[in-house]
């Protein structure tokens, strides 16, 4: 049974965002073209500056990237109709698989690894509306942001039991849970839409958060 509760993103070291206000301030960002930070950022909160891409290993919709392997353009932060985001919630971990087209089906999201595996953070504060396992995601987490925009995390190998509690200090660890062999990383999906339909969570729509960003910091 899904039991809802109201997560916020914490740091292993330090708070990440508090359990309060999900738009970003129109007045907060830096240089233009960056994203905002949420309001309720906790003081000292830093997510990842960079994004690299997983050396030695061939990324399938791999995003432009520097020769060091940085994704060009990147922002720790999506703008998903007025709710921001991070893009990555796995700390320190590589971007394996970018959103797209991927042998012969729509990769719905952006796979993380890091080895060891790594803790998995709440993308912005919400209420977790599904949590249970099926063959493809694995054990999977399901949280609503408000204003119709959701992220799903998949693949996990364990949930914090404050999480369940609602005192969350992080959401979880990346795993490898499905029904056939994967490796471990973390499989994360941005979604809008409207969740009260007979398919729920699989009648929303995935976005690109990679290309959210870019599309923002192009205008």
């Amino acid at each position: 049974m899904t039991r809802a509760f109201l997560v916020t993103a914490l740091g292993a070291a330090a708070l990440a965002l508090s359990a309060c206000e999900t738009t970003p301030s129109a007045g907060s960002a830096g240089s233009q073209g960056d994203l905002p930070a949420p309001l309720g950022a906790a003081p000292g909160f830093a997510p990842e500056a960079s994004l690299q891409l997983c050396p030695r290993m061939t990324v399938s919709n791999a995003p432009a990237a520097d020769a060091e392997g940085s994704v060009r353009g990147y922002h720790p932060f999506a703008d998903i109709g007025g709710v921001a985001v991070l893009v990555n919630p796995a700390p320190k971990a590589c971007l394996s698989s970018a959103f797209g087209q991927r042998s012969g089906r729509l990769h719905k999201g952006l796979d993380y690894q890091s080895d060891p595996a790594g803790p998995v953070l709440a993308a912005q504060a919400g209420t977790v509306v599904e949590s249970g396992y099926r063959d493809d995601y694995g054990q999977y987490v399901l949280i609503d942001h408000g204003s119709g925009v959701f992220t799903r995390y998949a693949h996990l190998a364990t949930l914090t039991g404050a999480a369940r509690e609602g005192r969350v200090v992080q959401l979880g660890v990346m795993g490898n849970t499905a029904s056939y062999r994967i490796p471990v990383h973390l499989h994360f999906e941005v979604l809008t839409g409207d969740y009260a339909t007979a398919k729920k969570s699989f009648g929303l729509k995935p976005v690109d958060p990679l290309k959210s960003v870019k599309a923002r910091a192009a205008s």
